[in-house]
Parts: structure tokens; C-alpha cells; sequence
């Protein structure tokens, strides 16, 4: 009895450490099926581009985003990226990760702070006269122009960042 409460703990804390220490983004299993089995991040994906209409697509998350062009099997994230090109999109809240003179890493939800996995980089056609620092967070436009899955990336062009009027300004008007 001892040795199986050592392997039944054993086993657990594997799995908890597993789950809760992961880098990989796309887990193996996700939720139970009708009937009875496991689904994969493909098969997740793919239910939910089923599911929803292409035109509502452009109105997803940036996580799901993410999720269904990195965990979504090659020819579903294709199909839905070709849905989102050429759409511009603004992300309210972006957290910095890297940041260059013309070149800015976000992380577009708080779920991907991770600095390894932030995926969304904005281009920018002017040097920036103000880098911004990791960490910091910011109002960030840009407009679908590519994406790859290794290394994984969402390639923004147009990029601006969007300054809030203040205060003071709206009430000058």
C-alpha cells in the first residue's frame, strides 16, 4: 500500500507541475467531447472556426487569435489568418516585451506575459522617436499582414500607437 500512495503522489505532483509550469501553449487535452473522449488544441480550433462564422472572426480576442493560428492545425490557421488580413485592430493594454526604433514585441493579453511568448510584432515606417520600455504598457495599432508558426509570430504593419486625449484636452474643445 505504501509504494502505491508514493507513485499516486508521485504521479500527481507531475502533473500538477506539468499543467502549472508549461511552456507549451497548445496542451495536449483540452475539454471532454459528447462522446466521451479528449480533444486536442487542433481539434479545439477547429470546432470553434466551425462554429463561428468567418465573418465574426475578426471580432475574436487576441488569445484566441493566438491560440487557433499557433494551436490550430496548418491549414485551419491558414484559412483563418486569410480571414484577418489587411484587417487593422487596435490593442488597448498591450504589455511591451522588446522594443526597437522600428520593430515592437507585445504580449496582447495579460495570459502571455510570458517575455518567450509574446507573438504579436507591430512594424513600424518610421524610426520611433520614443522607445517604449518592456513592461510598459501601451495602446498599439496595426493592421494583419503575416503570420509564421516556428518560431511563432503575428506580424503587424501600419503600426502606431494611440495617445489618449487627456483630460485637460477635451475639455479645451
Amino acid at each position: 500500500m505504501r509504494i502505491e500512495a508514493i507513485v499516486l503522489l508521485f504521479t500527481t505532483c507531475l502533473f500538477v507541475s506539468m499543467e502549472c509550469y508549461s511552456e507549451d501553449p497548445c496542451p495536449a487535452v483540452h475539454s471532454i467531447k459528447s462522446g466521451g473522449g479528449l480533444q486536442t488544441s487542433a481539434e479545439v480550433a477547429h470546432r470553434v472556426l466551425l462554429q463561428t462564422s468567418p465573418n465574426e472572426w475578426r471580432n475574436f480576442t487576441f488569445a484566441d487569435v493566438e491560440f487557433i493560428l499557433r494551436c490550430g492545425t496548418q491549414e485551419d490557421s491558414d484559412k483563418f489568418f486569410a480571414a484577418l488580413h489587411n484587417i487593422s485592430t487596435q490593442i488597448p493594454g498591450a504589455t511591451v516585451l522588446e522594443a526597437h526604433q522600428d520593430l515592437v514585441r507585445v504580449a496582447a493579453w495579460d495570459g502571455d506575459f510570458n517575455p518567450n511568448m509574446g507573438a504579436f510584432w507591430f512594424a513600424f515606417d518610421k524610426p520611433l522617436a520614443v522607445i517604449p520600455h518592456p513592461g510598459q504598457k501601451v495602446v498599439i495599432s496595426g493592421t494583419y499582414s503575416s503570420y509564421s508558426r516556428a518560431p511563432f509570430r503575428i506580424n503587424m504593419s501600419n503600426s502606431s500607437f494611440v495617445h489618449p486625449r487627456l483630460p485637460q484636452e477635451i475639455k479645451r474643445r
